[in-house]
């Protein structure tokens, strides 16, 4: 297994200039490449603060030039709200741009407000998917592409751009509905799903309702390649921890606010509303890999072995984290947790790469 860092780039204050936000996450991926992580995804998002990134390939075009080797993640594409062509051709001039590090996570898209702005319903956008996956799995890195259903039409079309990873670039899941698992599994697509700050259980819980799709759709479960997205943070200071997991409250209550499936809104900034039953700070602390490193590192060995996660991608910072002290996690993160998780369960594949001055000399 390996590890991801997860770049969500919500923007909590108006004085954090997105040019500042852009700078601060390409630092954030450099260093999460030194440290070993294996790869670093971005999102899409749309029209509000939740997000302020629109296009993921082009955080993947932006990202490629400035580090060697991490791959380079989109966590993920809608697929729904593009013209089939254009996404095809981008898709493969990006994993060039990316000297072939490019992963393809796809999603169908959770937020009514965005979508109905590119003129698609919630639940078009959940039908197109399964439309959009075949095209891409079967199109891109093809010199010539048709395709005919019920959403997409597309005459014969030729490309004389090909991705470098051959046939394409690896196709992965994203999503926590009955729906994601069902398109990883026709697949079979590597999967990845959210743990919404709870605990290591919800992942568990998780895990055997994905394998149980699984099975139900004639695939060996023992196929299933899983990846879980967490919340972390490394820092001996408990005040920076509780200020970390009060950020990732801020972003739980973000995510419950669009889910509502309203397609209006009262503004780009949106309202930070705590709602019933929510998760305290505390509880986000102590569910999650956040503290001292014997702490993160227990957290994350428990999940490992508990949940059998092929891929952990961490929210390294969320809400108004203080740059400098995500640097000195990240940092840690390689420096100590990564050895201390590999002295538990065994080498792990893709970490504790060597640093590249090591490897110079």
């Amino acid at each position: 297994m390996d590890f991801g860092i997860f770049n969500l780039m919500n923007r909590r204050d108006r004085s954090h200039s997105p040019a500042q936000m852009i700078a601060e996450t390409v630092e954030q991926v450099q260093a999460a490449e030194t440290a070993g992580f294996g790869t670093a995804w971005f999102t899409e998002h749309h029209f509000t603060n939740y997000s302020i990134t629109p296009s993921p390939l082009l955080m993947v075009a932006h990202v490629a030039p400035q580090t060697l080797r991490i791959k380079l993640g989109t966590a993920a594409v809608l697929p729904a709200l593009y013209e089939p062509a254009r996404l095809l051709g981008e898709i493969a001039f990006a994993d060039n741009l990316a000297e072939g590090r490019l992963i393809l996570g796809l999603g169908s898209g959770y937020q009514a407000y965005e979508l109905e702005r590119f003129g698609i319903t919630l639940e078009e956008a959940r039908d197109v998917a399964d439309e959009w996956i075949e095209l891409i799995s079967q199109g891109v890195g093809q010199e010539s592409v048709e395709y005919h259903g019920k959403y997409i039409d597309l005459p014969q079309t030729f490309f004389t751009t090909n991705p470098i990873q051959s046939p394409r670039p690896p196709i992965w899941i994203a999503g926590n509905s009955p729906d994601s698992q069902r398109r990883a599994a026709r697949g079979p697509y590597p999967f990845i799903v959210s743990g919404f700050g709870q605990d290591t259980d919800t992942l568990v819980a998780a895990r055997a309702q994905t394998e149980e799709t699984w099975r139900a759709e004639g695939r060996n479960a023992g196929d299933l390649h899983f990846g879980t997205l967490r919340y972390c943070l490394v820092t001996d200071d408990k005040d920076e921890a509780l200020a970390f997991a009060e950020n990732a409250r801020y972003q739980v209550r973000l995510s419950r606010y669009l889910r509502q499936g309203q397609t209006a809104l009262p503004e780009a900034w949106l309202p930070e509303e705590a709602f019933d039953g929510e998760m305290s700070p505390e509880d986000i602390l102590k569910w999650n890999p956040i503290g001292d490193v014997e702490t993160v590192a227990e957290c994350l060995v428990d999940e490992i072995t508990r949940v059998g996660s092929n891929h952990i991608a961490l929210y390294m910072t969320i809400g108004r984290a203080d740059h400098e002290v995500v640097m000195k996690s990240i940092r840690r993160f390689g420096d100590e947790v990564m050895p201390m998780i590999e002295k538990a369960v065994g080498p792990l594949g893709g970490v504790n790469i060597a640093k590249p001055l090591e490897a110079a000399q």
